[in-house]
């Protein structure tokens, strides 16, 4: 009974969908996290060596975002909301929410669906944070 389903992987498509998968697109951007870290306490943020692998790591995350693009079914034109702000990250949720095929059903899987959950939780709990930061320090800032 359980052996034969895999819950966490994208489901099954009509057609054969290239680019990369939604987990192989978060280790990926897991990795160019890492290589960023790495490279800015080694080299130092304002180093030349940096500033050349942060121009690397923007296209690679570019051509990430194309390949999940593609893999989701939808024109890789959209790549660029990347470009705009707060728009980018609603599209950077959709690319990591958005099972292989998405555009077939357009209704995200139930993995789809708990990982934008986990995104506007996160979300909020970040807002929460700033706006209580606000608070305590204009409260206890005229003391």
């Amino acid at each position: 009974m359980w052996a034969n389903k895999s819950y966490m992987s994208d489901s099954t498509t009509d057609h054969l969908y290239p680019g990369i998968n939604r987990l192989n697109y978060f280790l990926a951007h897991l990795g160019i996290v890492a290589v960023s870290i790495v490279s800015a306490i080694y080299f130092g943020p304002g180093s030349p060596v940096f500033k050349i692998l942060a121009l690397l790591i923007m296209i690679a995350s570019f051509v990430l975002d194309v390949m999940r693009l593609r893999n989701i079914g939808v024109s890789q034109w959209f790549a660029m909301l990347r470009l705009i702000p707060y728009i980018s990250l609603l599209f950077a949720i959709g690319l990591q929410s958005a099972q292989t095929g998405w555009v077939e059903s357009k209704r995200l899987d139930r993995a789809g669906m708990i990982i934008a959950a986990v995104h506007v939780a996160l979300i909020a709990l970040v807002i929460y944070i700033i706006f209580w930061g606000k608070m305590s320090i204009a409260y206890f800032g005229s003391a």
